[in-house]
Order: C-alpha cells, then sequence, then structure tokens
C-alpha cells in the first residue's frame, strides 16, 4: 500500500512539474480561448459540450470577438459554424460571457464562416483560409447588426443529426430523438448503433459486456454493482447524448476492455429559469421525470427529479440432463411463473459557478433509489430419460426483495491560462451504494400449503469509491499537443450475508446458519498516471501515441478472518491512432490500444446463492484481471446527405473471465469453495444440482466488422442503419473446454416529420446467439413504433409508443453443454419475455429563457441619479474595431 501510495505522489508531482514547465504563456486575452461550447475544460463540465480526446484533424486555429454593431458591447452565446467548400460543417461553438470564441485543430483549407444570433443577422466570412503561415487566425472583432424584426420571446428550434460520426467515436444525440422520451437509460441504450442491450437491460460493444460506463466523462459509483441496474436509475429525458469510444486514448481508465460508453447529460446555458415535465404511463411501464434550471450571469442552478415503475409478469422452464455412471441420463425440468414490480428513482443537483474567465467550478449531487420485488413459483419434475416420464419432487416459492440507495458527490475546478489552449483540471469525488438483497424460499412437496422446509437470507452489499484525478494538457506548438495526469481511485466493497433456517419440526423458527453465512471485504486501490502526446503531420496526417501506468492494490477478508494475501500487480497500457484527412470529408483511421478488465463485485463474491436448490452461484475473489489487445481500421465519409462508417476490429483477451458450470454434489462444491475461504460443511445440495462460478479460463479471440449508415432524402426524412458481425474463439485447455462461432446483430430506425406538427418514428433490432465456452445464449429482438403531436406554441407534445405489438411474449433459449469427463450434461434455458407495451408520453415545458440577463430585470424601480456618477469600472468588451485582445 505504502508504495502505491508514493506512486501517486510522484504522479502527481510529475503533473505539476510539467505544468509548471509548460503553464502560463503568452497568447490572446479574453479567456485565453475558452470557450462555452467549444469543448474545452473539464469533462462533463456544465455549460460546455465533451471535450473530444481526438486525433487532432488539423493544427489551424480560428479566434475572435462578437460584438453587438450599435452598443459595441459583447453577444454571448452566438453560434459560430466553419464549413469547407462544399458546404459540410466542419466545426462550431458558442461565445462566452465576453463574446470570445475559438476554434481549434482545424484542417488546411478554405472555409465560410457563419455567425448567427437571435434578433441579428448572419454574419458570413466566405474567406477563410488556413495553411503553411496561416494556421493561427485572429479575425479581432465580428460585428453583428441587429435584425430589423421586432422579436417577442422567442422558442428556438433546430434539426439536427441524431447520429453524428466524429474522429474517434460515434454520438447518438438523444435529445433530438423523438423516440427516446420516457423510459431510462437502458431504452435509450438500445438505438446507439454499435451497443446491444440485451431482455435483462446488460450492454455489451460489439458483443463484448466489458465496458467502462462513464456519466460525464466521469465515472460514477452507481456503476459498481450492476450497470444495468445503475441504467435504469437514469431517465431517457435526462441524457442529452451517448458516446461510444471504440479506442480511448491513454487518458482515460484502463479498465473496459471492449471500450468507453459516456453517457451526456443535459445542461442549460441561457438565462433565466425553465423547468419540463415528462409522463408516460403504460402497460408494462411507468415513468415521471421533471427538471428545473436556473441561471443567472455566472450561477447556474439545476434540478433534475425522476422515476419509473415497472411490472412485469415472468416465466419460462429449466430443462437439465445429467449423465450418471452407469450412463443412464437424469432429467429434470423446473417450470418457472412470476412478477416483477418495482422501480427506481433518481434526483440530481448541480451547482456552476464561473468565478471568472479562466476559472469555473461545479459542484453535484446524486441520489438514486432502487426497490424491487419478485414473487416466482417453480415446480420441479425428475426421473430417468429412457422413462419420458417426469415425476413431480418439490415446489418452491421465492421471495425476494432488492433495493439500494446510491449518494454520488463531484467536485470540479478548471482553470484555463493565457496560454491558448492549455488547462488545468481537478477532480474529487465521492460514491457510496448501499444495498438489501433478501429473499424467503419455501419449499413444498405438492402444494404450497404442505411446506416442509423454509430459509431465508439477508444480505447487505456495500459499494464505495473515491476518486481524485489531476488532468494537465497545453499545446508544445501549432502542430504538437501534450496531456499529462495522475488519479487515484480506492474502491472497498463489503457483503454481510446472513442466513436462516426453518426445518419446521422444532417449531423454534428461524434459526442462524453459521456454515452459509459469510462476511466478505474486499478493497481496490488504482494509481495511474498517463502521458499523450499529438502531432499533425503534413498532408493532413496526424498520430496520437500514449501511455498509461496502473498500479493496483488489494485486500480481502472472509469471515471475519485475517486479511487473504492477494498480489498486487502493475500494467502499462500503450495506445495509438493514427488518422489521414483526405478530399470529400473522408477519414481514415488506424488505432491499436491495450485494455484491462478487473473483475466486479458479481464476480468475486464468494457468498453461496441457494435460492434455487438445483442451480447455485458463487464468486471467486481470486480471480485476475483479464487483458486485451484492441486493432481496429476505421473509415468514415460524409456526402450530400449522407453518412457512412465502416469498420474493421480483432482483439486477443488472455485471462479471460467466463462463467464454467459443473455438476454439483457436496464433494464437488467444497473442492471449489475450499479456497474462497467459505465454509460449506452442512449445506446441504442436491446430487444433481448445477454449480456455476467463474474462472480465468484462457484465451479468447474476437474479429469482425461493423457498418452504420444514414441518410436523409429530404428535411423530413432519415433512415439509419447499423449490422454488426464477428467471429468469436474461447478457449481453455486448463479445463479441456473451447467453443467458437459467428455472431450477428443489427437493426435501423426511420423518423418521418409530419404536417401540422405531427411525427412518426419505427425502430428495430435483433441479436443473434451468444457464444460461451459451454454452449450459447439465445437471441432476441425488439420492434416499436411511435406516433407524437407538437403542440402550437411548441412548449409540449403527446405521444402512442407501441412496442412489439404482434407477439404476447418473446422467446429467449439459451443452451449449455458440457462433454468433459465426470462433467457431461446439457441444460436448456427457456425464458418467456412479455414485452409487449403500449405508452402514452406527455411532455410540457413551463418558464423562460433568455440569452442575457433581461429576465430578471424588474419592470419599474426607483432610480436615484441626482448624483454625479463615476466611470465604469467593470470590464467592458474591446471597442469596435479593435483586436479583440489578440
Amino acid at each position: 500500500m505504502n508504495r502505491a501510495i508514493r506512486l501517486f505522489i510522484v504522479s502527481a508531482f510529475f503533473v505539476t512539474n510539467a505544468f509548471a514547465q509548460f503553464g502560463p504563456g503568452g497568447g490572446m486575452g479574453g479567456d485565453g480561448g475558452r470557450s462555452r461550447g467549444s469543448g474545452g475544460g473539464f469533462p462533463g463540465m456544465p455549460g460546455q459540450q465533451q471535450q473530444q480526446q481526438v486525433v487532432v484533424r488539423g493544427v489551424g486555429r480560428i479566434a475572435g470577438f462578437v460584438l453587438d454593431s450599435t452598443t459595441s458591447k459583447p453577444v454571448e452565446y452566438a453560434n459560430i459554424a466553419l464549413f469547407d467548400e462544399k458546404n459540410q460543417p466542419i466545426d462550431g461553438t458558442t461565445t462566452d460571457q465576453k463574446g470570445a470564441f475559438v476554434l481549434k485543430d482545424i484542417p488546411d483549407g478554405n472555409f465560410r464562416l457563419e455567425v448567427s444570433f437571435l434578433g441579428y443577422s448572419t454574419f458570413n466570412n466566405k474567406n477563410v483560409a488556413v495553411g503553411k503561415g496561416k494556421r493561427d487566425l485572429k479575425l479581432g472583432n465580428v460585428m453583428l447588426g441587429v435584425d430589423a424584426r421586432t422579436l417577442g420571446e422567442v422558442t428556438v428550434r433546430g434539426q439536427g443529426e441524431i447520429i453524428e460520426n466524429k474522429v474517434d467515436r460515434l454520438v447518438y444525440n438523444a435529445d433530438k430523438d423523438m423516440g427516446a422520451k420516457g423510459g431510462d437509460a437502458s431504452d435509450v441504450m438500445r438505438k446507439v448503433p454499435m451497443l446491444t442491450v440485451d431482455l435483462d437491460g446488460n450492454v455489451s460493444l460489439r458483443g463484448n459486456q466489458n465496458v467502462k460506463v462513464l456519466i460525464n466523462g466521469k465515472p460514477s459509483s452507481i456503476m459498481a454493482g450492476s450497470v444495468s441496474e445503475a441504467l435504469k436509475q437514469i431517465p431517457a429525458d435526462m441524457i442529452k447524448s451517448v458516446e461510444v469510444i471504440t479506442s480511448p486514448s491513454a487518458k482515460y481508465d484502463a479498465e473496459g476492455s471492449a471500450g468507453i460508453i459516456n453517457v451526456i447529460t443535459k445542461k442549460n446555458n441561457l438565462q433565466g429559469l425553465r423547468g419540463s415535465l415528462n409522463v408516460g404511463v403504460g402497460n408494462r411501464s411507468s415513468n415521471i421525470f421533471g427538471s428545473i434550471n436556473f441561471k443567472y450571469k455566472k450561477l447556474s442552478i439545476g434540478l433534475n427529479l425522476g422515476g419509473n415503475a415497472l411490472y412485469n409478469p415472468t416465466s419460462g422452464y429449466i430443462v437439465t440432463d445429467r449423465l450418471l455412471a452407469n450412463n443412464s441420463t437424469f432429467k429434470t425440468r423446473q417450470d418457472n411463473d412470476g412478477r416483477r414490480t418495482g422501480g427506481f428513482g433518481n434526483a440530481q443537483l448541480n451547482f456552476d459557478y464561473e468565478i471568472n474567465a479562466k476559472n469555473n467550478v461545479t459542484l453535484s449531487f446524486r441520489n438514486g433509489r432502487r426497490g424491487f420485488g419478485n414473487s416466482t413459483n417453480q415446480l420441479t419434475y425428475s426421473g430417468l430419460a429412457t422413462d419420458n416420464v417426469l415425476s413431480s419432487i418439490f415446489g418452491n416459492k421465492t421471495i425476494s426483495n432488492n433495493t439500494s440507495n446510491n449518494i454520488d458527490i463531484n467536485f470540479d475546478y478548471t482553470h484555463k491560462f493565457d496560454k491558448p489552449g492549455a488547462e488545468l483540471s481537478f477532480l474529487a469525488q465521492y460514491g457510496n451504494n448501499l444495498s438489501n438483497n433478501d429473499y424467503t424460499r419455501d419449499q413444498f412437496r405438492t402444494t404450497e400449503a404442505d411446506i416442509f422446509y423454509r430459509e431465508r437470507s439477508d444480505n447487505k452489499p456495500v459499494n464505495r469509491e473515491e476518486t481524485f484525478q489531476l488532468d494537465y494538457e497545453t499545446p508544445i506548438s501549432t502542430d504538437q499537443k501534450l496531456e499529462i495526469g495522475a488519479k487515484a481511485t480506492l474502491r472497498h466493497i463489503e457483503s454481510n450475508t446472513a442466513f436462516f433456517i426453518d426445518d419446521l419440526k422444532t417449531n423454534s423458527g428461524y434459526q442462524l446458519s453459521s456454515n452459509r453465512s459469510n462476511v466478505f471485504n474486499y478493497d481496490q486501490d488504482v494509481y495511474a498516471t498517463y502521458l499523450t502526446y499529438t502531432l499533425s503531420l503534413p498532408n493532413k496526417w496526424s498520430i496520437k501515441p500514449g501511455a498509461r501506468y496502473e498500479y493496483t492494490t488489494i485486500g480481502a477478508t472472509f469471515q471475519n478472518k485475517p486479511p487473504v494475501a492477494i498480489p498486487d500487480y502493475a500494467v502499462l497500457v500503450p495506445s495509438v491512432s493514427i488518422s489521414k484527412a483526405f478530399k470529400g470529408s473522408k477519414t481514415l483511421r488506424l488505432s491499436y490500444n491495450r485494455r484491462i478488465q478487473r473483475p466486479s463485485m458479481q464476480f468475486l463474491n464468494p457468498n453461496v446463492t441457494q435460492s434455487d436448490p438445483l442451480n447455485i452461484q458463487f464468486g471467486n475473489p481470486y480471480l485476475d484481471p483479464e487483458f486485451t489487445d484492441n486493432f481496429e481500421i476505421n473509415f468514415s465519409t460524409f456526402f450530400k446527405t449522407t453518412t457512412l462508417n465502416v469498420s474493421a476490429f480483432t482483439g486477443q483477451t488472455n485471462n479471460s473471465i467466463e462463467t464454467i458450470r459443473f455438476k454439483g454434489d457436496p464433494t464437488r462444491l467444497q473442492a471449489l469453495v475450499l479456497a474462497n475461504g467459505i465454509n460449506t460443511t452442512g449445506i446441504e445440495i442436491n446430487p444433481n444440482a448445477l454449480i456455476t462460478t467463474f474462472q480465468n479460463i484462457g484465451q479468447q479471440y474476437r474479429t469482425g466488422m461493423n457498418f452504420f449508415g444514414s441518410i436523409r432524402p429530404t428535411s423530413k426524412i432519415m433512415f439509419n442503419i447499423n449490422f454488426d458481425t464477428y467471429y468469436l474463439t474461447l478457449n481453455s485447455p486448463s479445463l479441456g473446454l473451447s467453443n467458437a462461432g459467428f455472431v450477428m446483430d443489427g437493426g435501423g430506425f426511420a423518423q418521418f416529420t409530419l404536417k401540422n406538427n405531427w411525427s412518426l418514428q419505427a425502430s428495430a433490432f435483433g441479436r443473434g446467439r451468444q457464444i460461451q465456452l459451454q454452449g450459447s445464449q439465445g437471441g432476441f429482438a425488439f420492434y416499436n413504433m411511435s406516433i407524437q403531436k407538437e403542440f402550437k406554441n411548441k412548449k409540449g407534445n403527446f405521444g402512442i409508443g407501441i412496442d412489439n405489438p404482434f407477439a404476447a411474449y418473446f422467446e429467449q433459449r439459451g443452451e449449455i453443454t458440457s462433454d468433459a469427463k465426470d462433467n457431461t450434461f446439457t441444460q436448456t434455458n427457456v425464458n418467456l419475455n412479455y414485452n409487449r407495451g403500449i405508452k402514452f408520453k406527455f411532455t410540457y415545458s413551463f418558464g423562460k429563457m433568455t440569452f442575457d440577463d433581461s429576465f430578471f430585470k424588474r419592470k419599474k424601480s426607483i432610480n436615484n441619479d441626482d448624483q454625479k456618477q463615476g466611470g465604469d469600472s467593470g470590464q467592458s468588451a474591446p471597442a469596435a474595431g479593435g483586436r479583440g485582445g489578440n
């Protein structure tokens, strides 16, 4: 531990020392190039778009000030757009409170600069040239003339692209998708290209569930437990966009072998007070979400509240064939019927304060709650397969309750230097997730009244995470950029399980079973430092190499015994990305990175789960992390109204963490859990049970391609299509198991804008079977249609959405097989998912936002102006015709 702490101190010193060398310097005045929407600042900074950690498209820079031509005062939040000679958008931003703007990383070429703002005539400069000797353009003051039309209250509207294909990531703009209203984040994810969300809400990127999910560019303790459960706590209406980063640079955490998913939540830069209400009511789920945003000058406050309720029936069956020692086959069938009810709630409060043009602080508080109850009746039948007759042996009635209370506190500070592009950011985060996972099980012979055994399990897991991060970036020259940083992530996991048994013989009620109770504590501290370097070369080539060093310390205790020695480990994670821009908005990118996947709580916890006596499960605290080497080649092009993106990828994973199943008996169970610190003496296990655990099985290979296309034939019609396919190989020499096969998934959606503010949307998605080491998991499909009507005053809308209308339920089938000696079995698992539903949606906005502080000005006031006034001591914008701080 001391060694790790010293490592972080050295890393922080490295960052601070670099800051001293590359820090304050000459450059433009004003805010040093800070643009409120330019992507500058720490990822997730309210009032800014997210910083794109990309391979720089070029080395050019365009800066200036936007002023009112009549008053010479700054025009805040004016829209800046840069277009190439084919009128294709290149970059954009908005001006800050001093009217300043800056566009960075501009390639060589001739461009048109457009400046627009409500109430002003649009300004166009068609002669903006960037090239050798002219890569740092200072346009001075851009004067906007007042539009002759008289403007009342204005509603800002526009139709943007739902899917954007950037250099290093794909962006799904949920706020521009009418069908994304209502529901939760998992519903939004289902529409994002390259992502797959299964029927349980688990997210995969190109078929790989080992992804790192960030919120506004930052980790969150809400993701430390179950990502699928966490996503259901985030209302869809809070999400502005979702970024899919398949080849992250060294600046990002090394965790997530498949890549990074960054969820961007909505923010507001306008002055005033505004709120919104969104309500959805359906036969499978309902939701309500509200927000209030307040901004006055430098202070922004936002409050978001939301929740959703789910009420789905559940049913299915499990059929298992086990080969016995006498070569006969023993068959069991378990029929399940139940219902799942509950919901999620979310509250978030954000404060953002701009101290001055170079310093900004953000403080946010988030509380997420979950509460679910499951009730399941299970009937079990068994017999020899040759008899073709199964007899009832027992039944189970299980009632489970799962609740959680998650708190996240974030503090961000960003400082911009006089040197353009130089920035220092500090992040501190605290997250704590308290849960309760309890169940009771009554076992009966023929009817529920004939109970002969009862058990109860109370589990109170804790996930706590503290993060401290320091980042510094600076341009070394017009074609070089350096990024360095250090980070410490301190994680603490607890699982305290108390198990009780009532044998109904002694009439003594529930009695604690010490053999089946367990206390598990797990500490994982990760200390990291990174360095990335960006170099722009002639002929529109650019290269971005980087390296990240992470040192991990681990401590674990079982059943209040002395700590178990689990070795610390270190890893060096290199990354490199090379890109080439061609004429006609074409880009080719080649990239390599190494990723690490540390096992999560569900893989580590050794507690034996036995709510189903024929299917028991436990984790493995001795799991090693898995390491993946990824290679990708990507080509994207934009022409007229069409966007195309094609990528080919391959990856090799060592120490792959996979699910392993064994035929059960007490001897095998004890052998499997002996090293995990669990004493199973006294635990009864059915000899026909299957035992599920997790192991580092060996290697995994994945090779495939992805295609995404978007076309807009007219301004009122848009089509998107996405397709993935890859070949997966799993190989475990130690277990003598292997499996391989193709996996495919794809989907698309269409959107139509009709007359009288009506619009239609239809979408569909399907995934084929998933290859596992011991079989496969069945595929699934979703499709939905929605219609929406917007009010004439543009302040609200109502709509109807229909999911999977042509079938009462969808059947998902999984096949698990094992041919290993003394472990031969076949299991078929069928789940019936009742996801046919209809939902009525209503949205309404209230309040008013303006682009100045006129919302707060009183209509009448007393003005004592009989005294002579001195000069204005406050800052003012540069005079007309000046250099604008350049």
